[in-house]
């Protein structure tokens, strides 16, 4: 199973959960439009039995109300031993959701598909996991969870990152699909393992040489042409999806020399990519292989010991011959 796979089936897994502990959605809603959650809805809302923080009794740790129209939360702090939040699909404002801040023990913190405005929450000590798909978001100003390790702000409307490394310094995992990003730069997260930027308008691939602990990158879906910005001290990367980009010459791939780990590499509807016979597909992989010789898959299908020999043939067929990968350009040029 590939990265992209695997990264739907999480999110199918993360909706079953939401569904299974949401209640029942109320009707009280106030003349003005407010909807604020009770004392007892918020009783019932709660899951995951488990140790208290005092190590001495039980308490529900979980609470979902999520999809229930909410513009109110207070209720929620109240209750002290509750580390998972999860208030999607609601209508809270940045205002609404910030009494949330006053839960210090809180780890995980799930808004996504509401009203918020700005990610400026007062500092969460302990919080681990904040996903905020789905707001208002125009900016990434003022997150400062020391602990986040996962941060998560698809599809909202996020134009430059500016995220500080020292305010979310354990940062590992960090999506902003579905934005209106230009560029990689300003992520500056050394410990960062994992990067979706998909569906973005992404021209520039800048700002890499930071990330020494990145595995996988997603920038399917961008206006990448050249790849001039990814650097040799993105030792760990292992995983690269540039599909759906605007790359036109298959050398361009050979940039990606520099990265050491490379194993997979998703480069399916580009310009330099498409529309290709069996026979001319068998041949552009032969040369991407021959570039990039560490490959183990190329778009959906794992590199074969045949094509590995049959490309190591080419690499000598053109030092016998004089020719580089840019001559080739040409050839799969007119081969469109």
């Amino acid at each position: 199973m590939d990265t992209e796979e695997q990264e739907n089936r999480r999110y199918e897994e993360v909706a079953g959960e939401i569904d299974r502990y949401s209640a029942p959605t109320s009707l009280s809603v106030l003349e003005d439009g407010t909807r604020a959650l009770t004392q007892a809805e918020a009783g019932e809302c709660l899951h995951t039995l488990g140790k208290c923080d005092t190590g001495l009794g039980y308490a529900y740790l979980g609470l979902n109300a999520s999809n229930k129209g909410l513009t109110d939360i207070t209720v929620i702090p109240t209750f002290r031993h509750v580390l998972y939040v999860n208030v999607s699909g609601n209508r809270l404002t940045t205002e609404a959701l910030g009494v949330l801040s006053s839960m210090k023990y809180l780890l995980m913190l799930q808004a996504d598909r509401n009203r918020v405005s700005s990610a400026e929450l007062d500092p969460m000590p302990y919080l681990q996991i904040l996903t905020l798909n789905e707001n208002k978001l125009r900016s990434t100003l003022g997150i400062s969870h020391k602990l986040l390790e996962c941060l998560e702000l698809n599809h909202n409307n996020i134009e430059e990152v500016t995220l500080s490394p020292y305010d979310l310094e354990n940062l590992k995992i960090l999506e902003l699909r579905g934005n209106v990003l230009t560029t990689t730069n300003g992520i500056f997260f050394p410990r960062l393992t994992r990067l979706y930027l998909a569906a973005n308008q992404i021209e520039r691939v800048e700002g890499l040489e930071i990330l020494v602990n990145l595995q996988v990158l997603h920038l399917r879906s961008n206006k990448i042409s050249s790849l001039d910005g990814f650097d040799s001290r993105c030792a760990r990367l292992s995983y690269l999806n540039l599909r759906n980009n605007e790359i036109t010459r298959i050398s361009e791939l050979e940039k990606l020399n520099c990265l050491p780990a490379l194993e997979t590499l998703i480069i399916l509807e580009n310009p330099a990519t498409t529309d290709r016979e069996v026979e001319e597909e068998s041949a552009y992989r032969h040369v991407v292989l021959a570039m990039l010789p560490n490959l183990t898959r190329i778009d959906k299908d794992p590199v074969l010991h045949k094509e590995r020999k049959q490309a190591k043939e080419l690499r000598k067929q053109m030092l016998r011959d004089g020719t580089t990968f840019v001559d080739l350009d040409v050839n799969f040029s007119s081969a469109r």
